[in-house]
């Protein structure tokens, strides 16, 4: 029997127990837990007490799935450096951090692919990390403004349907709470990684190291958080540069490597790039004042610093013995075959600037209120790559030349802002039941300033010549009104609608008086002017509406639905811009995505199952649908060696999908705890009238199955082990599914099996020693088109002076909110 065969069959074993657990615990009448977290005793047994409330940044009805990790189970069970590696547990969830502080780690979801950014929200304490100027691989959520010490739970809503998120949350909203101190504390952690990594004729051994210092304190009603975090990784190749077989000439050259790409080409592999070693740096202040009781204002301020340098390493020689990272016409000679080769190195170097200021109550009474507004400047950044690095041979292989020159690619002066006015109002019952009304409005501006210039030397930031100007600004307006109406015992409708204006404006796109014409991946693209873009503007309604039945006082049936605009970024629409190693061509004609989404969910929470041989069990199953028009897809081509990217609208896109989830606590043992999934998704393009020969085939970057579980046990307060699983089928692409050879270098999304585990163990009171190791099998895979880590190693040492039980038990009840 295949692999293949027997994770599928894990699979469906998996989703029938979660079923089975489900149907036959229904019909007894245990304790359990309601959606508020207060457990309800069993017929003729009194209520058992309420555990400890549980602080999280998302409001109470959210019509949609919740999954959520605490930190607990942070500490537990994830080899964390990184806030990025805090949720890879969770259901359908994978961040692509393709080496240890990786800047450019997209959230994955259900629906949308690993380089797809603006298709997911992350906010902090109500704060968007999001980076909504561009919907990219490069368009992370800024991470690196929350450490790991800081998070206190994560909660990810899956799905677009509640009228509070814009259309970014078509994918979902992930939402990390911090706390402040109740009284002084002290906190330190160091943790190291090392990561053993081979590919091609690469051998390394990449070290990575973080600190973090938090400090903190409660004054009366005057509480405040300082902290600092540096972090210095470096880590694998990322790239390996080569191609296809191409007409021409160039110098003969020993060495390199034979290989077949993604479609089942041959093509040549001779070097590698992009072996990227950062020093970040990140700093942070947060103000809280209590100016009545539960009416606070808050303050935070954060700067993050980067300094980051790639090396490359070439595989090749010419018949004279030069190593050869360039040649004078981009191409090498291999026998009779001619194939492109460039190989160089870059510098970078940043420093952003994030703000909020906030207002709020949390009274819990009649009407409570949030506003919010958040700045996000880019103060410095900038990223220096050499044109053409080493001694470059002519095609005769007869005479050498150099070249120093460069290009730089400048983003300072990039900013966004955002504001948000929320109100909840929750009248007293009367005859037509309960009501818990959520109104509010939200502005945002994200701007984009980039220009790329040539150097004399590539080191310099004193440019010769400009070579593109990207400019442009993009607007939202929006309001929104819901209500979650609780009209009879176990029902409830929570209905709502978000009204947006959008708009773009100020569009700038000179590539040295010219620019690429919007279509698709059909290289070589043309060339017309002019360079100043017209302006848009676009009006969204989104409808939103939920119908909710506690069927037991244990199982709770929901049904959601919801329509969603994302608008296209300004990078989508206004960035060319051409490097040395990649090359991003905009397209100012976008049309906003837009889509309807379905969601159908039991969920049943328990205790006692199997007179007590489980302590407390959750088991979800969720059939999932998003109808998707003019969906925005990126394209990269690598045959001419340097990858050439681009968006374009898809017509009809159809996603339908299955997620089944169970958590256990308590399994046999205390302290012996279990969270799985299994998410099968079929994602295929059904029409498109521009391209309609992709009709019918699979939408890309979806895997059609994904498997998270980890398993933690705690024999005491002060020790625990933690072994974890992550797997997910390969998948296409190209719009087109030529790329079948998903396993191997490329423009792929790899298949992948990773194994983890972790150990932990108090030392003493305050000191906390962890060990740990990812992906044990080191298993190889890949992402567009660069490899994700190999096997690797870590070591941490914390120290905790005050705050809140830390011990190795979970500290949340299941349905808990």
């Amino acid at each position: 029997m295949t692999r293949h065969h027997l994770l599928r069959g894990a699979s469906a074993c998996a989703l029938a127990f979660s079923l089975a657990a489900a149907t036959a615990q229904a019909q007894e009448a245990l304790p359990g837990i309601d959606i508020a977290g207060v457990q309800n005793g069993a017929e003729g047994q009194a209520p058992a007490p309420a555990p400890a409330p549980v602080r999280r940044a998302i409001p109470d009805n959210i019509p949609a799935v919740v999954e959520s990790v605490t930190r607990a189970d942070i500490d537990r069970t994830v080899n964390v450096m990184t806030t990025a590696e805090t949720m890879k547990y969770l259901p359908s969830v994978l961040v692509r951090e393709r080496f240890i502080g990786d800047r450019n780690g997209i959230l994955q979801t259900r629906v949308n692919s690993p380089i797809a950014g603006a298709q997911n929200l992350v906010y902090a304490d109500n704060i968007l990390l999001s980076n909504l100027l561009g919907n990219s691989f490069n368009t992370a959520p800024r991470w690196g403004m929350v450490s790991p010490g800081e998070i206190d739970r994560i909660d990810l809503v899956y799905g677009p349907f509640s009228a509070l998120y814009p259309g970014n949350s078509m994918g979902g909203v992930m939402a990390i709470t911090t706390r402040m101190p109740e009284n002084f504390e002290f906190h330190f952690s160091g943790n190291a990684g090392l990561q053993p990594y081979s590919l091609y004729g690469s051998k390394e051994n990449d070290l990575a190291g973080d600190m973090n210092i938090l400090v903190g304190d409660k004054i009366n009603d005057f509480s405040f958080w300082a902290s600092y975090d540096r972090l210095d990784a470096q880590g694998q190749s990322q790239t390996f540069p080569g191609g296809n077989v191409k007409s021409g000439s160039g110098p003969r050259i020993l060495g390199g490597y034979a290989d077949i790409d993604q479609a089942g080409n041959p093509r040549f592999v001779g070097g590698a790039n992009q072996a990227d070693h950062s020093e970040q740096h990140m700093g942070k202040i947060k103000l809280d004042y209590e100016l009545a009781p539960k009416i606070h204002a808050a303050y935070q301020l954060g700067f993050w610093s980067l300094v980051d340098n790639t090396r490359p390493t070439t595989y090749i020689r010419d018949t004279n013995g030069v190593p050869i990272y360039n040649t004078q016409n981009g191409n090498v000679q291999v026998g009779n075959a001619v194939f492109p080769f460039t190989v160089n190195p870059s510098h970078g170097n940043a420093s952003h600037l994030m703000q909020a200021l906030s207002f709020k109550s949390d009274t819990k009474g009649v009407f409570d209120f949030d506003f919010s507004g958040t700045s996000y400047n880019f103060l410095r950044d900038y990223n220096n790559t050499a044109k053409a690095y080493g001694l470059l041979p002519n095609a005769a292989g007869t005479a050498y030349s150099i070249d120093p020159r460069g290009s730089n690619t400048n983003q300072t002066g990039t900013f966004w802002r955002t504001f948000d006015a929320r109100g909840i109002w929750r009248p007293e019952w009367t005859d037509l039941g309960k009501h818990e009304v959520s109104i509010g409005a939200h502005w945002d501006l994200y701007s984009l300033s980039q220009t790329l210039t040539n150097t004399n030397v590539f080191t310099d930031n004193y440019y010769n010549s400009i070579q593109a100007i990207n400019y442009g600004k993009t607007e939202t307006k929006a309001v929104y009104l819901q209500d979650a109406w609780e009209f009879a015992p176990k029902w409830k409708l929570t209905f709502g609608g978000r009204e947006e204006f959008w708009s773009a404006f100020g569009g700038v796109n000179n590539t040295l008086g010219q620019k690429y014409t919007p279509g698709f991946a059909g290289w070589p693209p043309s060339l017309v002017t002019p360079p100043y873009l017209p302006s848009v503007a676009k009006p969204t309604f989104s409808p939103k509406a939920a119908i909710e039945y506690q069927v037991f006082p244990d199982l709770n049936l929901r049904g959601s639905v919801g329509r969603y605009y994302r608008f296209p970024t300004v990078l989508e629409l206004f960035q060319n811009i051409a490097g040395p190693n990649s090359i991003s061509i905009s397209n100012p004609d976008l049309q906003p995505e837009s889509g309807t989404s379905y969601d159908l969910t039991g969920e049943y929470v328990t205790t006692n199952v199997f007179d007590g041989l489980i302590g407390e069990a959750r088991p979800r199953i969720s059939l999932f649908m998003d109808h998707r028009w003019n969906a925005i897809v990126s394209q990269t081509d690598f045959s001419t060696g340097v990858g050439v990217t681009q968006n374009s609208n898809v017509g009809k896109a159809i996603f339908r999908g299955v997620e089944g989830a169970v958590v256990l606590k308590d399994v046999v043992w205390k302290g012996l705890d279990f969270n799985g999934s299994v998410t099968f998704t079929d994602a295929k393009v059904v029409s498109d009238y521009q391209q309609p020969w992709v009709q019918g085939m699979q939408y890309p970057r979806i895997p059609r199955i994904r498997i998270r579980a980890v398993a933690s046990y705690a024999p005491t307060d002060e020790f625990s082990v933690s072994a974890g699983v992550r797997y997910a089928t390969g998948a296409f692409v190209s719009l087109n599914n030529s790329d079948f050879n998903h396993n191997n270098y490329g423009s792929v999304d790899s298949e992948y099996l990773v194994f983890d585990a972790k150990a932990t163990y108090k030392i003493a009171k305050e000191w906390t020693l962890n060990a740990g190791i990812d992906n044990i099998g080191r298993w190889k895979y890949y992402v567009n088109p660069n490899p994700y880590p190999q096997r690797t190693y870590f070591l941490g040492l914390k120290y905790d002076f005050g705050g809140p039980a830390s011990g190795m038990f979970s500290d949340v009840k299941l349905g808990a909110k």
